[in-house]
């Protein structure tokens, strides 16, 4: 069985909701904050970060990584695209635009605008600009970012979405079209389960 290694509402929330759109059967190994105190867990993930993961001779420390891993493994490879299929680099450049580039501004307002307005507003004016992006793509009416279907992209976009509410009044600058999509993602029976809703 599939070991998950979690803290709280860490990145390992997309692995447990990549595990349960694929039916994947995981375990978690719930770990006290900060991660990297706990006993042996830098045997497992030098790192010292959530998630990681033991699947047999398999051990995995990113959670995009995880996830296709999970995908492709457990399930039939739906929530990840090849090579060879048609918006293969745009599902690429979207899967890490979650990670790369909408969630740090939320780092930035979590961690640093306490401390200086002038941050504060960065991060508030990057993330609008960022939503914009995003507001660009589903405007259309789509359901998913790409592909026509539930991707890793939307796992990580949903995931950043989410934590977004919990991070001072950045969930609410969410444009209607961007909430509702959040709204759909949180309404996925997989994700409730992942997120203990269900």
């Amino acid at each position: 069985m599939l070991k998950v290694y979690a803290s709280g509402a860490a990145r390992s929330q997309r692995v447990k909701w990549a595990c349960e759109e694929v039916g994947a059967p995981y375990q978690v190994v719930e770990l006290e904050w900060p991660p990297m105190a706990n006993p042996g867990y830098l045997e497992i993930n030098p790192a010292g970060t959530v998630p990681a993961i033991v699947d047999g001779a398999v051990t995995l420390t990113e959670s995009l990584a995880i996830c296709e891993y999970v995908s492709r493994t457990y399930g039939d490879g739906s929530l990840v695209l090849n090579r060879d299929e048609t918006g293969y680099y745009e599902y690429l450049e979207l899967a890490q635009f979650g990670e790369g580039t909408l969630q740090p501004t939320l780092a930035w307002a979590r961690r640093f605008a306490p401390y200086s307005k002038e941050i504060a507003d960065h991060a508030r004016d990057a993330w609008v600009t960022r939503l914009g992006f995003l507001e660009q793509r589903l405007d259309d009416g789509r359901a998913f970012v790409t592909a026509g279907r539930l991707t890793v992209a939307d796992i990580t976009i949903g995931f950043t979405l989410t934590l977004a509410s919990h991070i001072g009044r950045m969930g609410e600058l969410l444009p209607p079209v961007v909430a509702d999509y959040r709204d759909r993602l949180r309404a996925r029976p997989a994700y409730k389960r992942a997120y203990g809703l269900a």
